[in-house]
């Protein structure tokens, strides 16, 4: 997942930790006072007023039952002011408790996933939130409570740039479900992780890339999606941007002459698309896409989110999605996640604990809905081994040869394992987080980060 710019991200992950934040530095001026820069359709939630009362510590209210049957997701927002290095909360209701992390120097408005209290949260029951490093004020917030109603065993779309970000994003959604899991490239490039085995750039990047696209397709097999529901396209890792300014051009690999995704797809047990040759353009990952949602017909479709997902592929699988929904009309709820916000460091705080919506200083994004996925302790246990299996989550069989002790430096430099930045701390939650959107949503959605995006440099 570190995808080409392994040590760029460690070094960003490393200044963020030390308050050197260029997306806080870069913030518009309404979002100077620390708010984030969500605006939620007013239909789309129930919005509450509150007051919080002060208490020991932290604040708190009296709970009141919500309007619509069959809630799932509510989010409260507050006013926080961190004062340690790693804030977080504790909410809390009658029995139920959950923990939740903020981002390092939270500051202005941030809102808390209330999910994990759901079971308690009844007529007269009262909610508390304990700050630990980080001060809450009392006095007026807001709830939002959505009723999403995501249902799992209908037919499930997971759209994945690259090997891992199913797993990451969705493996609690996915397992046991009735989905299809479609990785857009073979991840062919980023961090030269068998260079010991292969000092030849090219094959090490070749092999590398097939070694994921099998990890594509068998390890969902850990959260009971068959192989046979899995398929990698074999597009190549780090050229999505690049290729559809250039729709028709067929692109080479990064370290390689080859324009065959073929050489992938022959990873795959399934035959949801043909196995011979296909040269690397956008207009075939199109074509190709529109013919997965027309044979899948999924009724949601999991993908990533354009402006919070920081990633080039993330943003332009988003991008490859919507213009294939040109070609297949039927309708369709969308789950937008993240793997890469906050300069990589969200979710914040240690495996096992909540995650809510990530700090957002702008532009401006639209919410139609958000959903929280619940994952119990023993599915973040399958997750957790889940993604160890990946190949490009852990260490590689030179690195693990050498035995380091605890603590110790890498071999190499372009290998970084920086817990602020690893997937088997941030992955594993006690929930899944997901931005809802209807068909003409995430359409609008896509118009509107592709009005903002710069051309590739």
């Amino acid at each position: 997942m570190r995808n080409g710019t392994g040590r760029s991200l460690a070094l960003a992950a490393v200044l963020a930790a030390l308050g050197f934040s260029e997306a806080l530095s870069a913030r518009p001026p309404e979002a100077a006072g620390g708010d984030d820069a969500y605006r939620f359709a007013p239909a789309a939630s129930e919005e509450r007023e509150l007051t919080l009362s002060a208490g020991a510590g932290g604040v708190r209210w009296s709970w009141s039952r919500p309007a619509a049957s069959g809630w799932d997701t509510p989010l409260v927002g507050v006013r926080v002011n961190a004062t340690e290095a790693e804030p977080w909360v504790e909410m809390s209701s009658r029995s139920a408790r959950s923990k939740q992390y903020l981002d390092p120097g939270a500051h202005g408005l941030r809102w808390l996933n209330l999910s994990g209290l759901r079971d308690q949260l009844t007529d007269a029951a009262t909610a508390e939130i304990q700050g630990h490093g980080v001060t809450i004020e009392p006095g007026a917030a807001r709830l939002r409570v959505f009723a999403t109603r995501v249902d799992p065993r209908g037919p499930i779309l997971i759209l994945a740039p690259h090997p891992d970000d199913a797993e990451i994003a969705a493996f609690g959604l996915y397992s046991g479900s009735n989905a299809t899991i479609v990785t857009v490239t073979s991840g062919n490039a980023g961090d030269a992780n068998y260079v010991d085995a292969f000092p030849d750039p090219a094959e090490q990047y070749r092999f590398k890339g097939y070694l994921r696209a099998v990890d594509s397709v068998t390890v969902p097999w850990q959260g009971g999606v068959h192989p046979e529901r899995c398929f990698n396209l074999g597009y190549f890792d780090a050229r999505l941007r690049p290729m559809r300014e250039k729709p028709q051009e067929p692109m080479a690999e990064m370290y390689g002459p080859n324009t065959d995704v073929a050489v992938y797809r022959r990873a795959n047990i399934g035959r949801l698309l043909p196995m011979g040759p296909r040269t690397n353009t956008w207009a075939h990952l199109v074509e190709d896409l529109a013919e997965v949602f027309r044979k899948v017909k999924p009724a949601v479709v999991v993908m990533p989110h354009p402006f919070l997902d920081t990633h080039n592929d993330h943003q332009y699988v988003a991008v490859a999605a919507v213009e294939a929904l040109e070609r297949w009309k039927r309708p369709a709820t969308f789950l937008l996640y993240t793997n890469h916000a906050s300069q990589n460091l969200y979710p914040f705080g240690p495996a096992g604990t909540a995650m809510s919506l990530p700090p957002w200083p702008g532009p401006e994004i639209p919410v139609e809905g958000v959903y929280s996925h619940p994952v119990g302790p023993d599915l973040q246990r399958r997750k957790l081994f889940a993604l160890e299996t990946l190949h490009d989550l852990r260490l590689s069989p030179a690195e693990q040869a050498t035995c380091l002790p605890p603590g110790a430096a890498p071999k190499r430099d372009d290998y970084p394992r920086i817990a602020a930045v690893d997937y088997l701390r941030r992955g594993p939650r006690s929930n899944e987080m997901f931005f809802v959107y209807g068909r003409d949503g995430v359409r609008e959605l896509i118009r509107s980060f592709l009005a903002q995006a710069r051309p590739h440099e």
